[in-house]
């Protein structure tokens, strides 16, 4: 399986994002607020805290919750958050069967957004490596996104110029570039970062537009999907300035633009 891909699918109604090649070390650096306590919905763990209401485990804290996000054994974390233990009290038996098909299908039957819970985020892991993850504010997954793409690029840099990794430090992809790609998004983007190019102090990623097969994405490898996308434009950056350009190759593939 490559991972040198990030795939990305927007569904603005939901805030629900599908995507592939960003993780969960891309969600903590670009989350401003990381959640202070989540409830796992991965099967439990008897030798972890588990709420007596709902029946998951819970990490209560912000130490608890990034040991929990950070320790590699749970490849598959499923996790919704919570404002306060004392909400937890009052989930009725059809919220909690509501998680639980989040954490087994892997999709919402109601809204995700609890009003007794006031939480933010829903992350799932899909079998197949990819991630959903729902954001109440997504502005939030602007964030992440820029994470993902700033750290693909230094890490495909530093494999192509081993020699001058220490001079050069990749500069942050912009939010406001990344909020060009909406439109691209909402359809299904592919940054395809075994094709980066570079002459001299330019680099190029090649932006692709990716077939509408989001059910394949789930639950099958993600490059059989990918490699059938086509190319659309380009990201352009500039070793000695760190500045980011968006090349547009299919003017039609990013109409419709939308801020939000």
């Amino acid at each position: 399986m490559r991972n040198d891909i990030v795939y990305v699918h927007l569904d603005k109604v939901s805030h629900l994002t599908l995507t592939y090649g960003i993780g969960v070390k891309d969600f903590i650096d670009g989350c401003s607020h990381l959640p202070e306590n989540v409830l796992s919905l991965a099967p439990v763990d008897p030798n972890q805290e588990i709420d007596i209401y709902s029946g998951f485990n819970m990490y209560i804290g912000i130490e608890n919750v990034k040991s929990f996000l950070h320790d590699r054994s749970n490849e598959n974390l499923c996790w919704i958050d919570f404002d306060n233990s004392f909400d937890l009290e009052s989930l009725t038996p059809q919220e909690v069967s509501e998680m639980l098909y989040l954490g087994h299908a892997f999709t919402h039957l109601k809204s995700p957004f609890y009003y007794k819970l006031q939480n933010n985020f829903v992350y799932l892991t899909l079998p197949n490596g990819a991630n959903k993850v729902y954001y109440r504010f997504l502005p939030n997954f602007y964030r992440v996104m820029v994470q993902a793409v700033t750290n693909h690029l230094a890490k495909a840099y530093r494999e192509k110029r081993a020699f001058l990794r220490l001079r050069y430090r990749i500069q942050a992809f912009p939010v406001a570039v990344a909020k060009q790609l909406l439109p691209l998004m909402i359809s299904g983007a592919v940054f395809d970062f075994g094709g980066v190019k570079l002459r001299g102090p330019e680099i190029t990623i090649p932006i692709l537009a990716a077939p509408d097969s989001v059910y394949q994405l789930k639950w099958h490898e993600p490059t059989m999907m990918i490699e059938k996308s086509n190319l659309v434009g380009r990201l352009k950056y500039q070793l000695n300035t760190g500045k980011w350009d968006l090349l547009v190759l299919t003017p039609e593939a990013f109409e419709d633009n939308l801020n939000f």
